[in-house]
C-alpha cells in the first residue's frame, strides 16, 4: 500500500517540494492561501520543466496515500459529537444525491452521448462515489477494458479538477456562507477523497471537516455500488454468468482509521498538542495533494478524455452541483 521502490523518490521529493514552498509562498501571497498556491505551481511545473515520465510515478504516490494519512489525523481532531451534528439529513442527503447522480450519469450517458454501457456504468461510479478509486473497484467487476477504464478516469479527473477550482468560488455564496452546507455541497459533489479535502482547504478548515465526513459516507457505500454495478452488468450480458465472483464489503483503511480516532478522541482524555498536531498535519497533507493533482494533470489528459468526454463530465457536475444545492436548501 505504501510501498516506495527506488523510482518514486524523485517525483515524491519534487511533490513534497512543491508543497514547501507552496508554504514558504502564502505570506508573500497570502489571498491566494497555501493551497490554491501548490495547485498552480504543481500545474505550471508539471506541464514544462517536469513533464519527464521519471517522475510521474512518485507524483503519483503522493497524490494518493499523503492525503490518506491526512483524512485518519483528522478524526483526532473531531468527536462523535460532531459527527451527530450531520444528523438524518446528512445520510438522506448522501442516499438520494447518489442514487441520483447514478442514474442520471447512466441515462444520459448512452442517450444522448452515446457512450457504451461499461463506460457509462464507469462514468456513473466515478461521480457518485470517490473518483478513479470507484472506477478501479468497478472496471473488473463489469469487464470494462483498458481503454474505457482510462478514459473514464481521464475524464472524472478532470471534472473534479474542476469543481476544485469552482466551487471554492461560488459554495459561499450558493450556501450563504453556512460551513455545513457548504461542506455537504462539496463532500457530496467532487470525486476523489483527496480534491474534496483541496476544495474545501480553499475555503476553510471547519469546511473541510464537514466536506470529509460527506465524503467518508459516500466511500463507505463504495461497495454497494460496485455490488450494483456488477448484478446489472450481469443481468444484461447472459454470458457473464458463467463467471462467479463475491464482494466483500470493503472499507478503506483510512475510513476505519478515522473512525477509530473519532471514538478515541470522544471518550478519551488525549493531550490537547495531539489534537494540534494531527490539524496541522492534516493541513500540510493537503497541500501535499493538491501539489500532486497540479504536477499529474497533463494537457494529454484532456486531449485523451476528447470533446465528447469532456462534455459528459461537464454536464455531469454541473447536473450534480444542482441537484446538491437544491437537496441543501429541500433538507436543511
Amino acid at each position: 500500500m505504501f510501498k516506495i521502490t527506488h523510482g518514486m523518490w524523485a517525483g515524491i521529493i519534487l511533490t513534497f517540494g512543491v508543497a514547501l514552498g507552496a508554504k514558504l509562498l502564502t505570506p508573500v501571497l497570502p489571498a491566494l492561501g497555501s493551497e490554491t498556491l501548490a495547485m498552480m505551481l504543481g500545474l505550471i511545473l508539471g506541464n514544462t520543466v517536469f513533464r519527464d515520465e521519471r517522475w510521474h510515478s512518485g507524483i503519483k504516490w503522493s497524490e494518493k496515500y499523503p492525503i490518506e494519512v491526512g483524512i485518519a489525523c483528522l478524526g483526532l481532531t473531531l468527536t462523535l459529537g460532531t459527527i451527530a451534528s450531520l444528523q438524518w439529513q446528512g445520510l438522506v442527503f448522501i442516499g438520494v444525491l447518489m442514487v441520483v447522480t447514478i442514474a442520471f450519469v447512466m441515462w444520459i450517458g448512452q442517450k444522448f452521448f452515446h457512450v457504451d454501457q461499461q463506460s457509462a456504468m464507469l462514468m456513473a461510479s466515478g461521480n457518485a462515489v470517490c473518483g478513479s478509486s470507484a472506477i478501479a473497484s468497478v472496471a473488473p467487476a463489469i469487464k470494462a477494458n483498458d481503454d474505457q477504464r482510462r478514459t473514464a478516469v481521464a475524464t472524472v479527473s478532470l471534472s473534479g479538477t474542476a469543481l476544485l477550482l469552482i466551487l471554492p468560488l461560488i459554495a459561499p455564496t450558493l450556501m450563504q456562507q453556512h460551513d455545513l452546507w457548504m461542506g455537504a455541497l462539496i463532500g457530496g459533489t467532487v470525486q476523489s477523497v483527496g480534491q474534496v479535502v483541496g476544495t474545501a482547504a480553499l475555503i476553510n478548515q471547519d469546511v473541510v471537516m464537514y466536506a470529509t465526513l460527506f465524503k467518508m459516507l459516500r466511500v463507505i457505500l463504495l461497495s454497494v455500488v460496485v455490488i450494483y454495478m456488477a448484478h446489472l452488468a450481469t443481468k444484461n450480458t447472459p454470458k457473464a454468468t458463467d463467471s462467479k465472483q463475491t464482494f466483500g464489503l470493503k472499507i478503506p483503511w483510512f475510513v476505519m482509521a478515522f473512525l477509530v480516532a473519532v471514538i478515541m478522541n470522544t471518550f478519551l482524555p488525549l493531550p490537547h498538542v495531539l489534537g494540534q498536531f494531527s490539524h496541522q498535519a492534516a493541513s500540510f497533507l493537503g497541500v501535499v495533494n493538491l501539489a500532486g493533482i497540479g504536477l499529474n494533470l497533463k494537457w494529454s489528459t484532456i486531449k485523451a478524455s476528447g470533446i465528447r468526454y469532456l462534455g459528459y463530465g461537464f454536464v455531469t457536475i454541473v447536473f450534480q452541483v444542482l441537484v446538491a444545492t437544491s437537496l441543501i436548501y429541500l433538507i436543511w
